[in-house]
C-alpha cells in the first residue's frame, strides 16, 4: 500500500447539514462519464449513513455523489492519472483553467485536432481544459484509451456544453475540501478508518464480455472483483461504513450474498445510442442497515 498521509478527519453530520443549506442550489458535476449514478443519486442518499468522519470514493469518475454530498472532508481517488491532474487543476486554477476552455470553444476548435494534440506538450492548465473540452464533446461521455493509453473516442453527436466559470469555480471551492490521489481502489480502501463512509462504483465488469478499453487501459475488471471483496472484509472490521452500487449479475454474488443488498431497476442506455434504452437491475450493496429519509438537498 501506498504510504500517503491524509488529513485529521472532519465530522460531517448529514441531516444537520441538511437543515442549514436547505434550498441550497446544486451542484452538478463538471465532467460527463459513462455509468454516472446521476440519476440513483435519491437512491445512494437514502443508504448514506447520518453521520460520518470522512467521505471516500476510490472509483471517482465524475464524482457526482461527492458533489451531492460536499462533505466537510474527503479523500477522492481514481486510477486514471488524467483525470485526477484535471480535477487537482481545476481545484487549484478554476478561472485560468475556465479562461483556456471557453478559448477552445470561442475559436472554433477541431474536436479531433485537439484530441491529437501530444500531452506532453501541454502544461497542467492546458491538459485540464483539454480534458474537459474532450470530454463534454467525446460520443456519450465515454472515456477509452488504446493500447498505447490514448485517448480514442469519437466526436459525439449530442454533446455537453462546457461548464461555466462560475461552476468550475463552485466546484473547486469543493474540491479543496478533499484530498486527491491518483491510485489502485484496493490503496484507497485501506486507507479507510473507522468512522469513514466509503462509496465505491466500479466499472461493470462480466466475464465473457469483450473489453473495449473503456475507463483506461488496465482498468477494473472481473479479476479485480475478488480483491474487491477482500479489501470491504478489511474495511468492515474496521468500523468503516460503506456502499457499493454494481450491475445485478452472477459475478458480483460473492460480495452482494455477504452483505446487505437492495436491488433496484434503472434506465440504461446500451451502446450509446436512445433507441437501445432498456430497464435493467443494479444492486446497492452495504455493510449497514439504514432506514432514514434522505432530505432532497443537502
Amino acid at each position: 500500500m501506498a504510504n500517503i498521509s491524509v488529513p485529521p478527519a472532519c465530522r460531517v453530520d448529514i441531516s444537520v447539514a441538511a437543515q442549514i443549506t436547505r434550498g441550497r442550489a446544486p451542484l452538478p458535476p463538471f465532467l460527463r462519464w459513462a455509468g454516472s449514478k446521476r440519476r440513483l443519486l435519491p437512491d445512494l442518499l437514502s443508504k448514506t449513513p447520518a453521520t460520518f468522519s470522512r467521505y471516500v470514493e476510490p472509483f471517482g469518475g465524475s464524482l457526482c455523489f461527492f458533489f451531492e454530498l460536499r462533505p466537510a472532508g474527503a479523500i477522492l481517488s481514481d486510477f486514471n492519472q488524467e483525470l485526477i491532474d484535471t480535477y487537482l487543476t481545476v481545484r487549484a486554477h478554476p478561472y485560468l483553467t475556465s479562461r483556456l476552455l471557453q478559448g477552445l470553444e470561442a475559436a472554433g476548435a477541431d474536436y479531433y485536432d485537439v484530441r491529437e494534440e501530444p500531452i506532453q506538450s501541454l502544461n497542467a492548465i492546458e491538459r485540464a481544459a483539454r480534458f474537459i473540452f474532450l470530454n463534454r464533446h467525446c460520443f456519450n461521455g465515454v472515456y477509452r484509451t488504446n493500447a498505447k493509453g490514448e485517448f480514442n473516442v469519437p466526436k459525439g453527436t449530442r454533446v455537453g456544453s462546457l461548464p461555466s466559470t462560475a461552476h468550475l469555480n463552485r466546484c473547486s471551492i469543493a474540491l479543496r475540501r478533499a484530498s486527491l490521489y491518483a491510485l489502485d481502489f484496493e490503496d484507497t480502501v485501506d486507507m479507510t478508518r473507522k468512522g469513514d463512509f466509503l462509496y465505491l462504483d466500479p466499472p461493470y465488469a462480466k466475464a465473457n464480455s469483450r473489453v473495449r478499453g473503456e475507463y483506461g487501459k488496465d482498468s477494473f475488471g472481473v479479476k479485480d472483483l475478488a480483491r474487491l471483496k477482500t479489501s470491504l472484509e478489511r474495511a468492515d472490521r474496521r468500523g468503516v461504513t460503506f456502499l457499493l452500487s454494481y450491475a445485478k449479475c452472477d459475478e458480483i454474488e460473492p460480495i452482494s450474498e455477504a452483505w446487505n443488498t437492495t436491488e433496484i431497476v434503472v434506465s440504461r442506455q446500451v451502446a450509446g445510442f436512445q433507441r437501445h434504452r432498456h430497464k435493467v437491475s443494479e444492486v446497492l450493496i452495504s455493510n449497514a442497515r439504514v432506514s432514514r429519509t434522505a432530505a432532497k438537498q443537502l
